[in-house]
């Protein structure tokens, strides 16, 4: 029987939250905002290999490689000031009556680690456990411009014993509701 075909297609929505308290994938996660067009990219880096050699052959006699690193980058065109506040630290105070919403930024960039789901329109649906986000603004302020918050995510080896760093699961109908 031949294996069905699966194309992971668009994007539906990318979802962060805490890492859960034993190290695993966190189970309340929230959308960031908006992702700007064409942002959402999941690359592997190439893997490194390291021969050793003996004087007497050519050849390596033994060859060991170890895998490149993932990383996840996307922008958020709409953020508020608690998203600001999650991804680049600071602080994030939704405004009251006629205060007005307000983010602080940190005096110092934090380490900032999170679970993620990355969710398509169709195909494989991505939950990583754990991910380094170290986020930036770019802004341009101008008729054609607009402020992102551009994120660029690695992927961690979670903390939790026997968690697989990235799983790619096929999504269902529930998934292309919610």
């Amino acid at each position: 029987m031949a294996a069905k075909k699966t194309y992971t297609i668009g994007l539906s929505k990318i979802e962060v939250g805490a890492i859960a308290e034993d190290g695993g994938m966190g189970e309340t996660l929230d959308v960031l905002g908006y992702t700007y067009q064409d942002t959402c990219t999941m690359t592997q880096e190439d893997p490194e290999t390291t021969d050793h050699y003996a004087e007497e052959v050519d050849d390596p006699v033994i060859s060991i490689s170890r895998g490149g690193k993932t990383n996840f980058n996307f922008s958020i065109m709409n953020p508020s000031v608690t998203v600001l506040a999650d991804l680049l630290g600071g602080v994030g105070t939704p405004g009251t009556g006629s205060t007005p919403d307000k983010w602080e930024a940190p005096d110092k960039i934090p380490v900032v680690e999170k679970s993620v789901r990355i969710t398509p329109e169709q195909g494989l649906k991505f939950e990583i456990p754990r991910m380094k986000l170290v986020s930036k603004i770019n802004a341009t302020f101008s008729k054609s411009g607009i402020l992102l918050i551009e994120v660029a995510g690695t992927v961690l080896q979670p903390t939790k014993t026997g968690t697989k760093k990235i799983t790619a699961t096929l999504m269902t109908a529930a998934d292309v509701q919610a």
